[in-house]
């Protein structure tokens, strides 16, 4: 399944599941929290000789803690879709990896007592990209070898959670790794399952 189809997959589940007011309720209001979510990936502002892919299928974990209903502050973990770099005669040449670790304060604004929030995060992330050839020869063509690059920069994120039961939420998030043309800037557009301790 693409990356695309995946998170359309995801999200129309997870309205169909949000449709259900019986199961709304307001979030606790501090605690740890663990959550995890999938989805399509798309990578921008980095050219590669021959040619590339740019999307595909993606997931984020964060580990956080909500000091007060408004405020939270998480650690995360996002590993994007390999980037598939092919020569003029679209033989596979090289794979190119990105990984992203960041650090994020997440302000949120909670809508009444309907168990929807919304959320926007502001931080820090150091993203690293692996290039590894896979056929020397389509490697040659295009004059491409293995490297290796990092960068540290902004990390932004936007979305939306919805409260079944007090401990428990769905999330919608948009996220991006805002990096130099060495790395490329990164973004995941995901759904998944958030897990509050208390």
């Amino acid at each position: 399944m693409s990356g695309k189809k995946l998170f359309l997959t995801v999200i129309s589940g997870f309205l169909a599941t949000i449709s259900l007011p019986l199961f709304a309720s307001s979030s606790i209001p501090d605690g740890w929290y663990l959550e995890g979510l999938v989805g399509s990936t798309h990578l921008s502002n980095k050219s590669y000789p021959g040619s590339s892919s740019t999307s595909g299928a993606g997931g984020n974990i964060n580990l956080g803690y909500k000091f007060m209903p408004f405020f939270s502050a998480e650690f995360g973990y996002t590993q994007y879709a390999n980037t598939t770099i092919k020569d003029q005669f679209g033989t596979k040449a090289a794979t190119d990896k990105h990984r992203t670790y960041d650090i994020a304060a997440k302000g949120i604004v909670p809508i009444s007592t309907s168990g929807f929030e919304v959320f926007a995060k502001l931080g820090l992330q150091r993203t690293t990209s692996k290039v590894s050839t896979e056929d020397p020869t389509a490697a040659s063509n295009i004059g491409i070898t293995n490297t290796s690059h990092s960068d540290t920069s902004l990390y932004l994120g936007a979305g939306a959670q919805y409260y079944f039961i007090p401990e428990l939420a769905g999330v919608l998030q948009w996220a991006r790794a805002q990096n130099n043309s060495n790395t490329g800037t990164l973004d995941l557009y995901s759904a998944g399952l958030s897990f509050i301790f208390g």
